[in-house]
């Protein structure tokens, strides 16, 4: 698989895509207007975007740590804020993040819910 939208960074994380594909659904699925609000550019760029949540969470789990996870979750929120993408969205998109990732590490569900719910805070 390759990034749904175009890339040059040779570190996309597709092996990602498929877990990300399946956030994506369950997203689309609680916020279907974001559909009309965002259009096909915003489902290419939901998928992209949480390859990138998954590989983070993943590397915070595995190496990179807390601190990782939280410097790239706050990248993306100020980017994706800026563009007025609703934060209320991108917090719940972060649990759904969390639980497919729960789904293939079960055993580390504690890990995986405490870097989600630092990174997710609760502001704007």
């Amino acid at each position: 698989m390759t990034s749904p939208i175009p890339t040059t960074d040779a570190r996309f994380p597709a092996q990602w895509l498929s877990v990300a594909e399946t956030v994506c659904e369950r997203y689309y699925a609680e916020f279907p207007d974001h559909d009309e609000r965002f259009g096909d550019r915003g489902r290419r760029y939901c998928a992209h975007d949480n390859a990138y949540l998954v590989a983070w969470l993943v590397d915070a789990l595995d190496t990179a740590g807390a601190a990782s996870f939280a410097t790239n979750v706050e990248w993306l929120r100020g980017l994706l804020e800026a563009r007025g993408f609703p934060m209320d969205a991108f917090r719940r998109n972060l649990r759904l993040v969390g639980d497919a990732v729960v789904a293939l590490r079960p055993d580390d569900r504690q890990g995986i819910d405490e870097l989600v719910v630092g990174a997710a805070g609760t502001g704007p």
